[in-house]
């Protein structure tokens, strides 16, 4: 590969000079016609007139304008020649540097990836290394965890591969006793406190979220203990509404008059069964049917 500078010096001689115009007078011109609207207030009455004002105005700024990209047009055309020919000159130093480019950038993706591939199994390996199965068993489960011990830029020719080891092999012993301290210290809840530690890589977020959880489990279980058991005692009393119970009524009948003349009332005993709460409903149909319930006093 030819490494030596390069130079070329490109000559461009210019022989249409400056560009000459009456702009001074043009706008001489401008003022005066523009002098007489400046700070203008348009009554109601003038409205007509300065419709006719104003559309003159603009057919004047539309031909002035023609006549500037007509000039830019006669100006510019020795350049779009010359544009053209440079371009069509340096066509093969633009496709040379596009290919070098889209080489280089090829030749360093596949050593990133390289490096990537290196140092993930680096990582494995110094997991196994430091913690044996432990660390390792919760790599395959918590594939995330991966990004604890990685960073991007340490895929570049510059970053030291010692430097970088060495930081990979202390953050594992870092997480290591991250993890031992949870398993001794979030009690019941380290099922809880280790899934937070996993998601979050922070060992105060973990033990305060185990400590959250048995909170509130203790204050339901408080909660649960003072309150009697609502369903069971529902049950009994739907029981004792739904069985069915035995009432032994008598029916007043009244007889003929006995020789004195005195009516006879003859009470009857019938055995009703009917659910309990249907009680009130019996007597009301018994009443409505002339027959009254009562139980003799004494029996």
């Amino acid at each position: 590969m030819n490494t030596e500078e390069r130079t070329f010096d490109l000559a461009v001689n210019s022989t249409a000079g400056a560009i000459a115009s009456n702009i001074s007078e043009l706008k001489s011109y401008i003022e005066s016609v523009t002098q007489p609207y400046i700070g203008q207030v348009i009554t109601e009455d003038q409205a007509k007139f300065a419709k006719k004002d104003l559309a003159s105005l603009r057919k004047l700024q539309t031909a002035l304008e023609d006549e500037r990209k007509r000039a830019k047009a006669i100006i510019m055309a020795p350049y779009s020649e010359f544009e053209k020919l440079y371009k069509d000159a340096v066509k093969s130093l633009d496709d040379a540097i596009a290919g070098i480019d889209k080489q280089v950038k090829e030749i360093e993706a596949n050593a990133k990836a390289a490096r990537e591939k290196e140092l993930k199994e680096f990582i494995l390996k110094s997991v196994y290394e430091i913690t044996g199965n432990k660390l390792r068993r919760i790599f395959d489960s918590r594939q995330e965890i991966m990004t604890w011990f990685f960073r991007p830029e340490w895929l570049n020719a510059s970053a030291a591969r010692t430097s970088v080891e060495r930081t990979i092999r202390e953050k594992i012993v870092q997480v290591a006793r991250d993890i031992d301290s949870v398993e001794t210290s979030a009690g019941a809840e380290v099922a809880v406190a280790l899934d937070e530690y996993y998601r979050t890589g922070s060992l105060s977020s973990a033990i305060l979220k185990a400590g959250e959880v048995a909170r509130l489990k203790q204050q339901s279980c408080a909660v649960t203990a003072e309150q009697p058991p609502a369903e069971e005692h529902h049950e009994e009393e739907d029981s004792k509404q739904v069985s069915p119970v035995a009432e032994r009524i008598f029916f007043d009948i009244p007889v003929e008059p006995d020789d004195k003349g005195e009516l006879e009332i003859l009470k009857v005993p019938v055995i009703l069964e009917f659910p309990k709460y249907k009680k009130p409903l019996v007597r009301e149909i018994m009443t409505k049917i002339g027959i009254k319930m009562a139980k003799p006093s004494g029996k």
